[in-house]
């Protein structure tokens, strides 16, 4: 289980991962077991050749008759042990973590997609991206590490033991070198972990600023500020050079130095002292030959840890991100025992709402303040006033993508809180200014709707949107691809083509965010009369700068600082609302 802190939100840890071992852990259980049979095998290796010096020292004949038929025998005994010991332990292993990251990166993403709105604020998409991407695969590089670490003490162990069985006196000096190896690497690997850390972040950063920028490539193109965006990249990218050259000079003193250690000062103080033992005749030659190629294999096997625990901080530091994105709490959370939604009407009122956006700074006012509003079902309402009245954010607390500070938003007379959200939104649809799509076909972006849709439906919508006359010209027609957010369509087309899909949705509350604020003349006239269609026996929202999207509207809210200020009927208004009038006079024709 995850720890708790002090503020009672609970905290993702190590331990959480267990359930991302569905599918892998016998892999992995089995895979490591044979790892350890595959330490054993080598750990035999060096014994061969101190049977053989020792045997050749002390009886040369007894080695030519009988000795070399019984190496050949255990030999090959332990070869047949060692091969698919090993093959195994590598495959399976890699099997397992492989499958272990498979789930944790499809869990995480679960995760993100739980997250409320306030989440996709604080991060950016490059962010986020590079910790479902990136850091996921810095995980699953650290298969490898999680290897080592399982068959390197192993042969450590085997090792010691049989050194302890030839000579106990050298195998203790040879303990303490591995121990002065091992005190230095624990002083080490904080800091080095530390850095990892700096350079994931840093490495999420860089992410974020070219996916931001690759985004805005066209606003870029338009103002001749290509500099400005590869000034930014640089800036992060300068950022990400240091954090990695700091960590390649002290990663690299600290192992180098290990190296020369355990390579060098090392093996030439077992020589000298074993040499003097044979003189002595306290050590035969075998022994010795026994003890130099433990040593190789130990200082091999340490500085592969070392060389483990220093590249596994990048696995790790990537880890702790992904357990930091687990960590995050949706700030809009479903009720333990939601109520049903089994006649949906679609009256929506909001009761005393005040609201501020989460990352909002304490200096600024709440976006909506006191409001209060009643919109009966079926009826047809529209919303206006200057930019940051409210409008929007008022839509996104009835979609329930925020909820308020105070106060409460109520369909059919529940409180939103009361309903699951995914019950909530197969109730409701939403056409934005810049409708969004992604780069499947046309019919897979209308099946997003309702995924069950055939062909005759997705058509009966397209023809109540006015959409069917331009699909069928298309050389494929529902089959068209779209490209990424429907960049091969005309802003007209995209409107068109998002009603289409909310007639598929067919849902009871409909609401529209500018809908025909950058289209022209004609396509604003297909999209206002496919909107008239979408509005008949639903309760419908518009907000609208452009005055005749709405002026038909049943009633007109107008809003202003975060409250209503007016409303009623058209003509009403610019009789009675100085500030309707004003929006009216400066619109032509209204």
């Amino acid at each position: 289980m995850g720890q708790t802190g002090e503020s009672g939100v609970r905290r993702f840890g190590w331990k959480d991962m267990k359930p991302f071992l569905k599918g892998g852990r016998a892999f992995l259980v089995i895979g490591l077991i044979l790892g350890l049979v595959d330490a054993a095998a080598q750990a035999c290796v060096p014994l061969f050749f101190r049977y053989a010096l020792n045997l050749v020292q002390t009886d040369s004949a007894a080695f030519v008759e009988q000795g070399i038929v019984n190496m050949l025998l255990v030999g090959t005994a332990i070869l047949v042990v060692f091969m698919p010991a090993a093959y195994y332990f590598h495959v399976l292993t890699m099997i397992g973590f492989m499958r272990f990251c498979r789930n944790l990166q499809v869990q995480l993403y679960r995760h993100v997609l739980r997250m409320s709105v306030d989440f996709f604020q604080r991060y950016q998409v490059g962010e986020i991206n590079a910790r479902l991407n990136t850091d996921v695969e810095a995980v699953a590089n650290g298969a490898g590490f999680v290897m080592s670490l399982v068959w390197a003490p192993a042969l450590l162990i085997y090792s010691f033991a049989m050194m302890l069985w030839i000579d106990v006196w050298l195998t203790l000096i040879c303990a303490v070198m591995l121990v002065a190896i091992a005190l230095l690497t624990l002083l080490a690997m904080p800091k080095l972990k530390e850095w990892n850390r700096g350079v994931r972040d840093a490495s999420g950063e860089v992410s974020a600023v070219v996916t931001e920028y690759v985004g805005i490539f066209g606003l870029l193109k338009a103002y001749s500020r290509e500099d400005f965006a590869a000034m930014r990249v640089e800036t992060k990218s300068d950022d990400l050079l240091l954090q990695r050259e700091k960590v390649a000079r002290w990663q690299h003193a600290f192992t180098d130095s290990m190296q020369t250690l355990t390579r060098f000062v090392a093996p030439l103080i077992i020589l000298f002292v074993g040499a003097w033992w044979i003189t002595k005749g306290s050590l035969l030659a075998g022994d010795l030959a026994a003890f130099w190629g433990y040593w190789l294999q130990l200082s091999a096997v340490v500085q592969g840890l070392v060389f483990t625990f220093s590249g596994m901080m990048g696995s790790v530091a990537a880890m702790d991100r992904l357990c930091a994105f687990f960590q995050e709490q949706s700030l809009v959370k479903d009720p333990q025992e939601p109520l049903r939604i089994d006649d949906f009407q679609g009256g929506i009122e909001l009761r005393d709402v005040h609201f501020r956006y989460p990352l909002a700074d304490n200096e600024e006012g709440p976006v909506l303040s006191g409001l209060n509003l009643t919109i009966r079902a079926g009826e047809n309402v529209a919303l206006v006033g200057p930019s940051g009245a409210g409008k929007s954010t008022l839509l996104t607390l009835i979609l329930r993508f925020h909820d308020p500070d105070s106060g409460a938003v109520l369909v059919d007379g529940h409180d939103l809180r009361e309903y699951l959200q995914k019950d909530l939104h197969e109730q409701m649809g939403i056409v934005l200014q810049e409708s969004l799509f992604f780069s499947g076909t046309i019919g897979d972006n209308l099946r997003l709707a309702r995924p069950d849709a055939d062909e005759a439906a997705i058509w009966a919508a397209l023809e109540a949107a006015n959409a069917a006359a331009f699909v069928r010209a298309l050389p494929q027609g529902l089959n068209s691809g779209l490209g990424e957010r429907g960049a091969k369509l005309s802003g007209g087309q995209k409107q068109r083509l998002a009603i289409a899909r909310l007639f598929l949705k067919d849902p009871k509350i409909v609401m529209f965010d500018e809908p025909t604020s950058a289209l022209d003349a004609e396509s604003e006239a297909h999209v206002k009369e496919a909107m008239k269609r979408l509005f008949v026996k639903r309760t419908s929202i518009t907000v609208a700068h452009r005055l005749s999207t709405v002026k038909d509207a049943d009633r007109i809210i107008v809003m202003d600082k975060g409250a209503i200020i007016a409303e009623g009927r058209h003509e009403a208004l610019r009789e009675s609302c100085s500030l309707y009038a004003d929006f009216c006079s400066k619109q032509a024709g209204v």
